[in-house]
């Protein structure tokens, strides 16, 4: 079985917790975490940072020690799934199988 998609870090940081991270596992967001995120946020930028938290499984708190570079990267990723794809054209790999079709 292949590794789950994850986005390596291009600097790795340690949160809040204690846990080192060096990579963030990718997580599709639902549609009921889009609900649950529009209840809490007060504007776009809000939204999209808890649907990133959710995606990657980072507090907000931990989400906002990414570095830029990073941040950009899961911010691609992110909006590739928004659109359909399975963000690992923003990686750098292939499709997942079934993910070609996943707009038919």
């Amino acid at each position: 079985m292949a590794e789950a998609l994850h986005i390596p870090l291009k600097f790795p940081f340690t949160t809040a917790a204690g846990v080192y991270l060096d990579k963030l596992p990718i997580h599709r967001p639902k549609r009921k975490d889009i609900a649950a995120g529009q209840r809490q946020a007060k504007n776009d930028a809000e939204l999209e940072d808890y649907l990133a938290a959710k995606m990657t499984g980072l507090t907000l708190e931990d989400l906002g020690e990414l570095d830029i570079a990073d941040s950009q990267t899961v911010t691609a990723v992110f909006r590739e799934m928004a659109s359909g794809g399975d963000g690992s054209e923003q990686l750098g790999r292939s499709a997942a199988p079934g993910a070609e079709n996943a707009a038919e």
